[in-house]
């Protein structure tokens, strides 16, 4: 892939992350737990083609909407190497990069950054940064919609989930009209190695985002976290409480209740005490199919919620009035 032979950035990393860091300090889209210094670049980048698809994705929902393009300038932030900025108008489009690979592009961190107040419509498309938890792609989306009339954003795919905690509903300003999962080999690093990540892609419009309302099973089921992991303790005095825990994460063979937490795996999972029904209950969730109530993550792992255990339950006919 000839294309990213050619990445070469007009400044270092340690440049790049020194300025972004400087301009953090003034940022309050930037969570007080974050440590800046360990937070890289996360230099990804899409293939032509990914990009394309997506951005015909973009512009065919503005269509959709009756709006006129010719009336829009166009926003790549973390531009990388330009391969969503190649697909916009040529005399209506900024690129935006810290670690920038071309001359015409800004070298300025976005979520500092503000276009012209004039009266230009504004759409916003690429490939954000991620973060841990998907908090920087919410930083960069949130920043977006502050100005933006559409965002067409590749997330992670802990956008998907429909629990609570979700970062989709963290968004300000916007609502989800599209959402799709992209194909896992979309990128490659900066030295041209194909990069492989479980992705979406999603279009948000200006708007209220809204959180859908959903069914509850308080009256049949407790949960809590329990967590072992040295940074992120929780839970350990809640565990005589439960009847059973089950494993957060799995890959391939999905996890089963266990009564002893000693048994599950990477040191998470969650408590459950059963309430009401506890045989009925306990007959559904194991039985239930995780691979259906979970959430693929980025790196090929799945992701069991608590949502998704209340989902499971709920379908399974038990809700409260």
């Amino acid at each position: 892939m000839d294309v990213y032979q050619k990445i070469l950035p007009i400044r270092t990393i340690e440049q790049a992350k020194a300025i972004r860091n400087q301009s953090w300090q003034k940022c309050d889209l930037i969570p007080t737990w974050v440590d800046q210094e360990e937070v890289d670049l996360d230099c990804f980048y899409t293939h032509p083609d990914v990009a394309h698809e997506c951005s015909e994705s973009l512009y065919s929902t503005m269509q959709k909407d009756g709006v006129d393009l010719t009336n829009y300038q166009f926003i790549e932030p973390s531009a990388g190497t330009g391969v969503f900025y190649n697909l916009m108008p040529e005399n209506r489009r900024i690129g935006i990069d810290i670690l920038p690979t071309r001359p015409e592009f800004i070298g300025e961190e976005y979520l500092t950054w503000s276009p012209s107040q004039n009266q230009n419509h504004y759409a916003v498309m690429g490939n954000p940064p991620f973060g841990y938890r998907a908090w920087l792609a919410l930083a960069f989306l949130n920043h977006s919609a502050t100005f933006a009339d559409y965002i067409g954003f590749i997330l992670p795919m802990a956008f998907q989930s429909d629990g609570k905690g979700s970062p989709k509903y963290r968004v300000k300003g916007a609502e989800l009209i599209l959402s799709k999962q992209l194909p896992s080999n979309a990128f490659v690093d900066i030295n041209g190695n194909t990069v492989k990540l479980n992705t979406l892609w999603q279009v948000w419009r200006r708007g209220v985002n809204r959180m859908q309302a959903v069914k509850t099973c308080n009256d049949w089921i407790d949960l809590f976290t329990v967590d072992i992991r040295k940074e992120r303790l929780c839970g350990q005095n809640r565990m005589k409480e439960a009847d059973y825990f089950l494993q957060r994460t799995f890959y391939n063979e999905p996890p089963e209740l266990v009564q002893d937490f000693a048994e599950v795996r990477y040191g998470c999972g969650y408590g459950l005490v059963l309430k009401k029904e506890r045989n009925k209950i306990e007959h559904l969730l194991n039985n239930t199919n995780w691979n259906h109530y979970s959430n693929l993550a980025v790196h090929n792992c799945r992701h069991i919620s608590m949502y998704h255990i209340r989902q499971a339950i709920v379908d399974g006919g038990f809700f409260d009035a």
